[in-house]
């Protein structure tokens, strides 16, 4: 927890703002999906659904744990970063003072980190009302 707590900075909050928003929207895309199509009325969307989003959220951020104390599980194999395009090389920054932090100008301890909280914080979104559900 020390490391966490040493590691994290303010600038890092957007991209973990950022990430969680769109984790989160992911696993509910797929809940609801789910619950559409291959749903055949055993389940409930809020009891069932949210409870394996939030538990499959709770198991990327312990990967991520994992891979901030330094075990590498598949550490993929990397190539040559590819540059990026022209019109893809400037950032958009909402006031003129403001230095917006990009994904990659994080090192690699602070993408961990960032990807560690943007899976902890949809994950309990998704368990509040899955246990509220389970309780009712």
């Amino acid at each position: 927890m020390k490391k966490i707590k040493e590691l994290f900075s303010a600038y890092m909050a957007r991209a973990v703002l950022y990430r969680s928003v769109a984790k989160g929207a992911a696993a509910l895309a797929l809940i609801l999906l789910w619950d559409r199509y291959l749903n055949e009325g055993h389940f409930f969307l809020v009891r069932d659904g949210f409870l394996v989003g939030a538990l499959v959220l709770f198991m990327s951020a312990w990967v991520h744990y994992l891979r901030l104390d330094g075990i590498r599980i598949n550490p993929p194999k990397r190539g040559e970063k590819k540059e990026r395009p022209f019109w893809n090389r400037k950032d958009i920054a909402d006031y003129m003072d403001e230095h917006i932090v990009s994904w990659d100008e994080l090192d690699k301890d602070e993408q961990i980190l960032c990807s560690l909280l943007s899976s902890l914080l949809p994950g309990l979104v998704f368990l509040v009302p899955a246990l509220i559900a389970l309780v009712l």
